[in-house]
């Protein structure tokens, strides 16, 4: 017996492996997970995220974005790196919808732009389109 187990081949040791039930379960869980991100379900932003889109919908690169935002007795600031003409950039704010928040964009050209994005807006996956 020792001498069969030693002569089975990688094939049949696969095979015997797919026959258990735990290997169906995996499997099946794999096939999910594949089916969620190839059909683009996701699940929403955790509570208290509000995840926004940062489009750079000029012709100029932007170098650098910063973000501050406030609520009840917090103050937030986030830095972005640069964001090429026609790229966006998902950004996840601890920060509540509707309430608003500034945006300052330095461009490659030295440009500048400062302006507050998004009061009034509702709902936890937002967009900031940037042109010039």
């Amino acid at each position: 017996m020792d001498q069969e187990r030693q002569r089975r081949s990688w094939d049949e040791i696969v095979v015997d492996a797919l026959r258990t039930p735990a290997a169906w379960l995996f499997l099946l869980g794999l096939a999910a997970g594949a089916g969620i991100v190839h059909w683009g379900v996701e699940p929403g932003p955790p509570e208290g995220v509000l995840m926004v889109t940062l489009h750079n919908d000029s012709e100029v690169p932007i170098r650098a974005v910063h973000f501050d935002f406030g609520h009840d007795l917090s103050e937030s600031s986030l830095r972005e790196g640069e964001i090429g003409p026609g790229e966006r950039r998902r950004v996840a704010l601890n920060h509540p919808p509707g309430a608003g928040f500034n945006v300052e964009i330095r461009y490659a050209d030295g440009h500048k732009q400062e302006f507050c994005a998004n009061r009034g807006v509702e709902g936890r996956e937002q967009e900031v389109r940037v042109y010039r």
